[in-house]
């Protein structure tokens, strides 16, 4: 949140509570938390998203295009939307540019004609065969 070391620093050079609080944009009672006997020289309040991110990371490995909603369901996500969306976000390229796509005939190479059926037996199982 706040270099905390440095705020010690200036409040051991004499400069008041307020001060430091105008100079660094905290709030007073941040400084005061600062410099309390005991407190931490970083402070770190781990994001809820932190706890979730295997989860979305499963769940889009399987499904790269699903829709934040659905995750969320799938996850039993409870808290805000926007945290969520903004994990899928930062997490989905990676998975949708390595899911297979399909790769589309263009429309370009496609030519009028006719089109043959015909089918190929293999064993118990009938494909058809489709000539062009």
């Amino acid at each position: 949140m706040y270099d905390r070391p440095a705020l010690r620093l200036l409040h051991g050079e004499g400069e008041s509570i307020r001060g430091i609080a105008r100079e660094k944009s905290a709030s007073r009672n941040a400084v005061r938390r600062a410099l309390r006997p005991g407190a931490r020289d970083h402070y770190y309040r781990p994001s809820v998203s932190e706890s979730a991110e295997p989860a979305v990371r499963d769940v889009l490995a399987d499904y790269p295009d699903m829709v934040v909603a659905d995750v969320a369901l799938l996850i039993d996500w409870r808290h805000s939307r926007r945290t969520l969306s903004d994990l899928v976000a930062r997490l989905r390229p990676i998975y949708r540019d390595s899911s297979p796509g399909l790769d589309a005939r263009p429309d370009v190479t496609i030519r009028a004609g006719t089109l043959a059926v015909s089918s190929i037996e293999c064993g118990t199982l009938k494909v058809q065969e489709v000539q062009w």
